[in-house]
């Protein structure tokens, strides 16, 4: 009986190591597979994902893949340079030169006097009338009237005054210049009618002006009377450039108010 034991527990124990062997062959086997190939393919069990997840994945994904937008600059406005302001014509005054200078109501010799000035009286200037041979001023009692330019200094810095158009008045008006047509400044004229007589000087332009009150008419005598040192016919020394001195042609011209067309004169 202990023989027929020791028989069977041999052969128990020969089905254990037949076992063992094919183990170690089956997994001998799975290690030479895995030295021959290097790529594995691992079949996952699918996970179930709800439609909210899904489509927020898919957002994610779109987002991380939109391709970044490039920083462009704004152009920047060119800055226009602001336009310089006008010098304004600011607060200027005039002194009487002489004794005895007239304020009159308006440009002229034939209007009314307001005031009768002593020298060294001071004037604020508001402007001058065309031509510029009157100055619009006012005095320190507030007194507004117009005054020649001859009798008053006019040295002063800044922007010339404004120029002021006389109202309640009748012009004279007319031009001088050369043959060739170049103006004549500084020429004056006398404008008369019997015993009343105003003056006129042309400006750089060539042209005079003469202010008379509205309520005259008639015809006028314009003659030429004089030439004066700042004209341009006239040197430094206040002599006739080349020694050639002229005159204006003609000499007089008469004048129906109220005028309808400048008078021309040449400088000859």
């Amino acid at each position: 009986m202990t023989s027929s034991l020791r028989s069977r527990d041999q052969g128990v124990r020969m089905k254990g190591m037949e076992i063992q062997k094919v183990r170690v062959a089956f997994a001998l086997l799975v290690i030479a597979s895995l030295g021959c190939s290097s790529q594995i393919t691992v079949f996952d069990t699918p996970v179930p994902v709800s439609a909210g997840t899904l489509v927020a994945g898919t957002l994610a994904v779109l987002t991380e893949q939109a391709p970044s937008s490039t920083a462009t600059s704004t152009p920047t406005k060119t800055q226009i340079p602001a336009t310089p302001t006008e010098e304004k014509f600011g607060e200027v005054f005039v002194f009487v030169q002489v004794d005895n200078v007239n304020l009159r109501t308006n440009p002229g010799m034939l209007f009314q006097v307001s005031r009768v000035m002593a020298n060294g009286t001071r004037l604020q200037l508001l402007g001058k009338a065309p031509g510029g041979e009157w100055l619009k001023v006012v005095n320190d009692e507030d007194v507004v009237g117009w005054v020649n330019v001859n009798v008053v200094s006019t040295g002063f810095d800044g922007p010339p005054p404004p120029v002021i158009e006389p109202k309640d008045v009748i012009l004279v008006t007319g031009f001088v210049k050369s043959e060739l047509g170049t103006p004549i400044s500084g020429i004056g004229f006398s404008i008369m009618q019997g015993q009343r007589r105003t003056d006129a000087v042309t400006d750089e332009t060539g042209q005079f002006y003469a202010y008379l009150p509205p309520n005259i008419s008639g015809a006028w005598q314009v003659s030429y009377v004089s030439v004066s040192c700042t004209s341009n016919t006239m040197d430094e020394n206040c002599n006739c450039i080349n020694d050639i001195c002229g005159t204006a042609y003609p000499v007089s011209a008469t004048v129906q108010l109220p005028q309808n067309e400048p008078l021309n004169f040449v400088w000859k």
